[in-house]
């Protein structure tokens, strides 16, 4: 295994249930997304400072990444509704943007994008992530799961290298919070499949980037 100086690849922990609660309702809330992932992937997506005791919420603008980082959607400038103002001032999400600055160091100044994702399984092994083994272009990576209903699959995948079979792989469980050194390592997550085909199949979730 190739030596990355003894620095943290991965860090986990669960966040207070009582604010993973609070935050699941804004999820049934999420609109449609009308770009290639749509028909699986329901999003918002905001830039915010933690500042103080509030989350302020910065300009809109488009989410892009490049080709080189996204094979799926890449080099395609996305706009999403941003986040709900009720969920930007609840106690849940404060405490879940808090616990991603404790744990990385941020500062006030720094910009914080947050995606809220709905992650549907709509036919067999469908991807979470359909660009595959990526990094996402950032120094830190958070994935925090919030729920999960009829589904299998969905686990984390964490690698070394993109060409290299993964070193972790873990369920994402409700309240799980799992930081990614996005300089150092890939990430990845098994493809997901309904257990019961007649009902919705679904992961919830908040990725955070900094």
């Amino acid at each position: 295994m190739t030596v990355l100086n003894n620095q943290n690849l991965l860090q986990l922990r669960f966040v207070n249930q009582a604010h993973i609660e609070a935050v699941k309702p804004s999820f049934a809330n999420l609109p449609a997304n009308p770009y290639a992932d749509g028909a699986f992937r329901k999003r918002r997506y905001s830039v915010i400072k933690a500042q103080g005791d509030e989350l302020k919420l910065q300009a809109t603008k488009a989410f892009v990444q490049d080709n080189s980082i996204n094979t799926f959607q890449g080099n395609v400038e996305r706009t999403y509704e941003n986040l709900e103002s009720s969920l930007l001032q609840s106690e849940g999400m404060k405490s879940i943007v808090n616990e991603f600055r404790a744990i990385t160091g941020i500062d006030e100044e720094r910009d914080i994008e947050i995606h809220q994702f709905r992650m549907l399984a709509i036919e067999s092994d469908t991807p979470p992530a359909p660009e595959g083994i990526h990094q996402d272009g950032f120094d830190h990576v958070c994935i925090c799961g919030v729920s999960h209903e009829n589904l299998e699959g969905g686990e984390l995948l964490v690698y070394e290298n993109k060409q290299a079979e993964p070193c972790f792989k873990m369920e994402i469980k409700d309240g799980m919070f799992a930081l990614i050194n996005d300089r150092e390592v890939w990430h990845n997550a098994t493809p997901m499949n309904k257990i019961d085909a007649s009902k919705d199949g679904y992961l919830d979730c908040f990725v955070l980037t900094a």
